[in-house]
């Protein structure tokens, strides 16, 4: 007899300052939120001037980063310099240890910059992937009949792509619109409002706030022009995600 389907979940949260980095907002971890695996870490940084605070190290991590404005200076442990400009996407997927560094593009002091970072925990029990650094530009956006403009960021439509199969897209409303974007159900998600505010799943939803879904077959997105929302997915196996879920509700103490 077939187990019984798990019932979809959809969170709405709103991220906090990391109190680590003042010009970093966490939509995870936060006391509100505990890491959604394989998501460790979503965060969206605006920096205002420059701040090097030397080179930090990811180990068995994937990281993405995507420039939304500004220009931003990446610098890697083997002293290569690289200026990403908006559009840019930045992926590190470090088995090994890998050093590294935003900040301000030197040129833009009395300007801003600001982009979103992800950091996904590698498995430890596949086969090891290389060590690596890519930089490259998001996917060409297309203007949907549904009333967006979408952009591929990461993924099988898009120019960068991740050992662990995180797909990325960058939606923008041009009118208002009630879409309703189909979903994996053996994928784990966040909605993340990049601009403007609206609904998700009917729940409103302002800048900063973002939305963690699992086991569902589709989003509902409801906006008007402006309106702009980050849509990351990776897959989860059934197993994991049950244990993952229960693991992340005990770390919200409910």
């Amino acid at each position: 007899m077939a187990g019984k389907a798990r019932p979809g979940v959809v969170m709405i949260r709103s991220s906090h300052e990391d109190l680590s980095d003042p010009t970093s907002h966490l939509l995870m971890p936060t006391a509100e939120q505990a890491t959604f695996p394989p998501y460790d870490r979503f965060a969206e940084t605006v920096a205002t001037r420059r701040m090097q605070l030397g080179l930090h190290s990811h180990l068995a991590e994937e990281v993405v980063t995507y420039v939304l404005d500004g220009s931003v200076h990446h610098e890697d442990g083997g002293g290569t310099h690289t200026v990403l400009s908006p559009g840019s996407v930045l992926v590190i997927t470090a088995h090994q240890e890998i050093r590294h560094e935003l900040t301000l593009q030197p040129t833009q002091e009395g300007r801003s910059a600001r982009w979103l970072s992800i950091v996904l925990r590698l498995p430890w029990h596949t086969e090891a992937p290389p060590t690596s650094i890519q930089i490259k530009d998001a996917g060409d956006a297309t203007e949907s009949l549904d009333g967006t403009i979408q952009r591929p960021v990461v993924g099988r439509l898009a120019r960068a792509d991740t050992f662990m199969q995180l797909e990325c897209t960058d939606l923008e409303f041009t009118r208002e619109a009630d879409v309703s974007f189909p979903i994996d159900r053996h994928r784990r998600g966040v909605a993340y409002v990049l601009r403007g505010s609206g609904m998700i799943e009917k729940k409103p939803v302002e800048m900063g706030h973002g939305a963690l879904f699992e086991n569902v077959a589709k989003l509902s997105l409801y906006g008007s022009p402006g309106y702009r929302v980050f849509l990351a997915t990776v897959p989860v196996t059934e197993g994991s995600a049950e244990a993952d879920t229960k693991a992340a509700e005990r770390g919200r103490g409910t």
